[in-house]
């Protein structure tokens, strides 16, 4: 299902800034540090290595290849997730 809204990045760190009151940035990694990420975290050479080509293949526009239709759309906004689900389970960290 796919997002009400074309948000990027920075739209949704804005958001997450307004809902948590607390300021949130958006910062791409370079490839080289996002891979490692995933491998200093049990992932196979492979897996990582296949997060590292999502993340490509979203930057290259993969995911505009699909228009937004009530179908294939979700109701729930970003906003509304960070509201009711992200932000009581920071509030109960």
């Amino acid at each position: 299902m796919l997002e009400p809204e074309d948000l990027s990045c920075e739209d949704m760190a804005k958001i997450l800034t307004e809902v948590h009151g607390t300021p949130i940035r958006y910062e791409q990694m370079a490839l080289d540090s996002y891979k490692q990420l995933f491998l200093g975290m049990g992932y196979t050479e492979a897996m990582a290595q296949g997060m590292v080509d999502m993340d490509i293949a979203g930057a290259d526009g993969i995911f505009n290849a699909l228009q937004l239709t009530p179908e294939n759309t979700s109701p729930t906004s970003f906003r509304h997730w960070a509201e009711t689900v992200l932000k009581p389970a920071f509030d109960a960290i």
